[in-house]
């Protein structure tokens, strides 16, 4: 028996759904006119956008790293965040070396953990490089611009300090002035040199940041009232301890008590939207094993909507989207297991 060989190769383009769902409502996928088509687009990204409503996607949860600021405490969130499912406050050690940057400016500037000094280099092309004394194992860097630009950045390692090799490729990178980037190395090296490189712009830092071992500590959810309630939201220490998510347009969070160390971080988890649906030739941002169900919810909706369309083949539709989310549901999930612990502990004083 001849089978394919591949695993996840097909391509379903949105106009493939559209063309699905046209059939399955009783007409034919070349009689959908312009504005039929852009309706049924339309469609689609409401029930994909309606999703975060059912339950978490696995597969739009990621990891955001902030930087925070000594003093402030409201920090915004990307765009299409629709919830936070852990947020830690991180730290890292940095271990001193020698630094060198190789276009000119006052490198001492980007180590001496001041915000307010600034290593200026003068040409493009740069890099800003520390060597220790011995192997040192860096998980994380950050970058704090003095300046607002774009850079197309690349990390690099080397074990003599002539020979060099990419650690991370950011590429093309907005860098906005006095606001941390922080970009996480998996897997890491352990090696003597390490340097940021500008492939193309100027580096322009108040400080560059390459960090070692990483120590992570939850924060606890407060909510609203509980945030609001509290006696002083401006208290100021060395560590946050909870956390408010304000779901608005903008999601922001709210962190108590204020941050007073700029050289820390806050790690994310959070959910997100699905991405916009694109052009027609373009594909949806769903596993495989959602297609089945997206197709049956989006004829259903282009029922709704299409002329003409006879009752029962509506009511048959909504059966099979019902039936079809329903299975899809049931399956996402983390599999991981559950454990339980009861207090029990009012009955063994």
């Amino acid at each position: 028996m001849t089978t394919s060989g591949t695993v996840g190769q097909t391509v379903i383009t949105t106009q493939s759904l559209i063309d699905h769902g046209a059939r399955r409502s009783g007409k034919f996928a070349e009689s959908l006119t312009v504005e039929q088509v852009n309706a049924s687009r339309q469609n689609l990204y409401y029930l994909l956008s309606n999703l975060a409503n059912r339950g978490i996607q696995f597969w739009c949860v990621e990891q955001t790293i902030i930087g925070m600021k000594a003093l402030q405490y409201i920090y915004d969130l990307p765009v299409g965040t629709v919830d936070v499912r852990n947020v830690l406050y991180r730290k890292t050690m940095r271990p001193s070396g020698s630094y060198t940057s190789s276009a000119g400016g006052t490198v001492a500037n980007a180590f001496d953990e001041n915000t307010d000094t600034i290593c200026t280099q003068t040409s493009p092309g740069g890099n800003i490089a520390i060597q220790y004394t011995e192997d040192t194992y860096v998980t994380m860097v950050g970058l704090l611009p003095g300046t607002s630009s774009t850079v197309n950045l690349i990390i690099e390692y080397s074990s003599d300090g002539s020979t060099w090799s990419t650690l991370k490729n950011p590429g093309s990178t907005v860098l906005v002035d006095n606001e941390w980037t922080w970009f996480t190395i998996e897997p890491g090296v352990s090696v003597e040199y390490y340097r940021v490189r500008a492939v193309s712009g100027t580096l322009v830092m108040r400080e560059v940041y390459f960090g070692t071992t990483v120590t992570d500590i939850p924060m606890a959810r407060l909510n609203q009232d509980d945030y609001t309630n509290l006696p002083n939201r401006n208290f100021p220490s060395n560590q946050p301890l909870q956390f408010w998510f304000d779901r608005k347009l903008d999601p922001q969070v709210y962190l108590w008590p204020v941050p007073n160390n700029s050289f820390v971080q806050m790690v994310c988890w959070r959910q997100r939207q699905i991405e916009d649906v694109g052009a027609l030739r373009d594909s949806i941002e769903v596993p495989q094993r959602w297609f089945p169900a997206i197709q049956a919810m989006l004829a259903h909706a282009m029922s709704l909507e299409l002329p003409d369309v006879q009752e029962n083949r509506i009511l048959l539709l909504e059966k099979y989207a019902k039936e079809a989310l329903y299975d899809v549901e049931q399956e996402e999930r983390d599999k991981s297991p559950i454990y339980f612990a009861p207090n029990i502990s009012m009955y063994t004083r």
